[in-house]
């Protein structure tokens, strides 16, 4: 028969029990205020460790104009003139006369440039006042020597990295013949990786009956200092003298944007001139739309001019969108979708819009296409907010990771000069989220890039080519095919995009 335990024994294994859970709840009420210390640390780490930052145009002035490469020549110039005796044939025609005066005129009396004789394998400084220097070089007498010493002369000027003018028909002379070999494309390729360019102007000339051409080879950044005088010398005495610019991915491209004012950009606007889909914030205050290129002009006259649709230095505008950013294509579809009426007002064709470029400025390269690459530049912004001082030049390895499927860029011919209009729309895949590491409100950098650019070869050997001496066309053929020579994927213009709702 069973028994039942004694009432001593249950109260004692009850008082057993009690002590259990009493020690099970005071367990649990230890580890969770170690938890709660534990989130309570954590956090006040991450505050220490990220302090607090609020973005301010000012760090974006900061980063922009550290961006900024004016990557220019040396001061001075020199000028370097063939003295061999084929030159009297290259200037024996009234045009290449008054062209060779005008350049004597323009450049003799300016003490910053000098002036060089090439002949007998030898590089001589003309030392002689203006005038004495105009007889010397348009006397046909002196041009009675040969070995004009071309390749010496191109590596004084990439090793001098100074403008230079160099008058000569190219032709060098090794043991005794015409090198006939591509012996300029090392210079051509090294001035041009340096970032600067090559602009060729020619005339044909016979000499002995023998078919030849005249070349005035201007070295120049992009400033175009020297560039710009010859221009004009070419201008006033031989206008429509064939030209040809040689360049690289650090060409200037000229840039030039039709908005509706200084204070707008080229976002969307309605004819009364407001932007009803992204609403950028243009009242002109310092959070405002802002373009880092500005018109060139000075209270004297005396420094420099360009037209107000031109930009000079960097071409780079500041967007803070008044939307968030999934609202910007909603807003777009409701200034062009059905029941819009297109003859009351402006219709929504592209996110951004209205910016030229002149591709056809330089002749070495057709660029077939353009793409839009856009970076989150937020952790960049952080550390120039936070730290005043900061080095600059560390910058470079702060993330800015790139955002794919956001937005695209495309191109259609402005005019039948080469400039193109570019265009920023969404991508087909954007739905107005981005990825987690993306904050909405981050700060992003959309840069218009060379996408594919393709070597003008033929268009080369037609300028370069002449009679039994394919030595000059080669060279410049072979410079468009190194790949320091490409322009692909270099920065044409950037836009700093900001959504101020998100």
């Amino acid at each position: 028969m069973a028994r039942r335990p004694s009432t001593s024994n249950r109260r004692r294994n009850s008082r057993k029990g009690g002590s259990k859970k009493s020690s099970s709840s005071k367990l649990l009420i230890v580890l969770g205020s170690l938890c709660v210390l534990g989130f309570i640390g954590w956090g006040c780490y991450e505050l220490l460790k990220t302090p607090s930052y609020t973005f301010d145009r000012s760090h974006l002035d900061k980063y922009v104009e550290n961006k900024e490469e004016y990557n220019l020549l040396g001061n001075g110039a020199a000028v370097y003139a063939d003295m061999s005796d084929g030159m009297n044939f290259a200037y024996e025609s009234d045009q290449s006369k008054r062209l060779l005066q005008t350049v004597i005129n323009k450049f003799a009396a300016n003490k910053a440039i000098d002036f060089f004789g090439l002949a007998n394998n030898q590089i001589t400084q003309l030392e002689m006042s203006h005038t004495e220097l105009f007889n010397y070089l348009t006397n046909p007498t002196n041009y009675n020597l040969q070995k004009a010493p071309i390749e010496q002369t191109l590596a004084r000027i990439v090793e001098n990295r100074q403008p230079a003018l160099l008058l000569t028909d190219f032709e060098e002379y090794k043991g005794g013949v015409i090198e006939k070999a591509a012996y300029a494309k090392k210079y051509f390729i090294d001035w041009l990786a340096m970032g600067y360019s090559i602009t060729f102007y020619k005339w044909n000339f016979m000499e002995r009956g023998k078919s030849k051409i005249m070349f005035m080879a201007v070295f120049d950044d992009n400033a175009e200092r020297l560039g710009s005088l010859v221009h004009n010398a070419v201008s006033l005495t031989a206008p429509g003298l064939p030209s040809f610019v040689l360049a690289g991915k650090q060409f200037a491209f000229p840039t030039a944007t039709n908005y509706l004012s200084l204070k707008q950009g080229g976002t969307y606007h309605t004819k009364a001139g407001v932007d009803a889909v992204s609403g950028v914030l243009e009242d002109g205050s310092d959070q405002a739309y802002y373009s880092y290129g500005k018109p060139l002009a000075s209270a004297d006259g005396g420094s420099g001019f360009a037209s107000l649709d031109n930009l000079v230095g960097n071409l780079a505008e500041y967007y803070p969108l008044g939307v968030r950013w999934e609202e910007v294509p909603q807003n777009a579809l409701r200034m062009q979708g059905e029941g819009f009426d297109a003859e009351k007002e402006n219709p929504y064709t592209h996110f951004l819009s209205h910016l030229f470029i002149d591709f056809g400025a330089q002749d070495g390269f057709d660029i077939t296409s353009i793409e839009a690459r856009t970076f989150d530049i937020q952790q960049i912004m952080i550390s120039i907010g936070n730290d005043e001082n900061v080095d600059l030049n560390s910058l470079r390895a702060v993330p800015a990771p790139e955002i794919n499927t956001f937005l695209k860029a495309s191109m259609l011919p402005a005019g039948n000069s080469g400039t193109c209009e570019i265009f920023v729309d969404f991508d087909e895949k954007f739905t107005g989220s981005f990825p987690n590491s993306v904050n909405p409100s981050d700060l992003i950098r959309l840069n218009i890039v060379v996408g594919k650019a393709v070597p003008r070869v033929n268009e080369a050997k037609e300028f370069f080519t002449w009679e039994d001496n394919p030595s000059l066309a080669d060279s410049v053929v072979m410079t468009l095919a190194a790949s320091s020579s490409n322009p692909e994927g270099s920065v044409l213009y950037s836009y700093y995009l900001r959504s101020l709702a998100d």
